[in-house]
């Protein structure tokens, strides 16, 4: 096998003077009328407070803020269902990532992974991107330390009109003298 595709199996590079290696990948799809649904029945005026609740079960307090800004400035539903769903879909491949990787017996929680762990945001280029809350360092220090810190969470999100999807890759990252150590 030429020695380009063994690196490309490998998926190590370098970036920027860092190197980065793969970790674990992972994938959601959503049905976009399934949050649809959701929204339009529990999103009514005098029964908002069940769709926060509801919201605030994979939400981020970064993301619900932005949940709430989207809900008081748009007319139309359809920003709410793509951000909600994008939140929903980008969480639970961040979990199937870190599931790929960590015994599930080793992680926190699922809901303390989408509620405490990182938020979705987007970037100056409109880009989604994943912040890490380090919050969690105090009551998961072990799990942070071996799984989180010095990594990243790279994300790609595509929708159309039923469907979204969100694909998450996290990388091990840091300078090159500490990368020479990851297992190539």
């Amino acid at each position: 096998m030429p020695q380009s595709i063994i690196r490309g199996i490998n998926l190590r590079n370098e970036i920027k003077g860092f190197s980065s290696s793969v970790l674990g990948i992972g994938t959601d799809v959503v049905y976009l009328p399934r949050f649809q649904r959701l929204i339009l029945k529990y999103g009514s005026p005098g029964d908002g407070k069940r769709l926060d609740r509801i919201m605030s079960k994979f939400m981020h307090a970064r993301e619900l803020s932005r949940y709430q800004e989207l809900l008081q400035n748009h007319k139309s539903s359809l920003p709410l269902i793509h951000y909600a769903a994008g939140v929903w879909a980008t969480k639970e491949a961040i979990y199937k990532t870190l599931a790929s990787q960590v015994p599930v017996n080793m992680m926190p929680p699922a809901q303390t992974i989408y509620t405490k762990l990182c938020y979705k945001l987007n970037g100056s280029t409109g880009a989604p991107k994943i912040e890490i809350d380090d919050t969690l360092m105090t009551k998961y220090p072990k799990f942070m330390l071996e799984n989180i810190i010095n990594t990243k969470f790279l994300v790609s999100l595509s929708h159309d009109e039923k469907y979204l999807v969100s694909f998450v890759c996290q990388s091990k990252i840091g300078p090159p003298e500490i990368a020479k150590n990851c297992p190539k």
